[in-house]
């Protein structure tokens, strides 16, 4: 199972920007949405490993993609969120590119 795109998502899906998201709620949306996890990450075992949910919640925390709120609340930090700004924005410039090619080649075959 994918954990570290899995738990990123399961953060950003919950909206919980203030408080932060309790690591049990993470976990429930996790193991609800499994058919939706990126099945392209570091793990590919579909069955629910506590242990290896653990350390990529820390791996996160030291790489500073998440940040820990209060008791077991966890957000996405600013950092990631900027990485994320970043990727929308550029995929969004790509399309419209890609559009404006497209439309540049439909004309000019008229």
């Amino acid at each position: 199972m994918p954990y570290r795109s899995a738990i990123l998502a399961a953060i950003e899906d919950l909206k919980d920007y203030q408080t932060g998201s309790p690591i049990s709620s993470i976990k429930r949306h996790i193991q609800t949405h499994k058919n939706h996890i990126d099945p392209v990450d570091d793990d590919d075992d579909p069955t629910w490993n506590e242990t290896l949910f653990q350390s990529t919640v820390k791996s996160l925390l030291e790489q500073g993609e998440i940040v820990h709120v209060s008791g077991s609340n966890y957000k996405l930090s600013e950092k990631c969120l900027k990485k994320r700004t970043e990727l929308l924005r550029a995929r969004a410039e790509a399309e419209l590119e890609q559009k404006s090619s497209h439309n540049r080649h439909h004309h000019s075959c008229n």
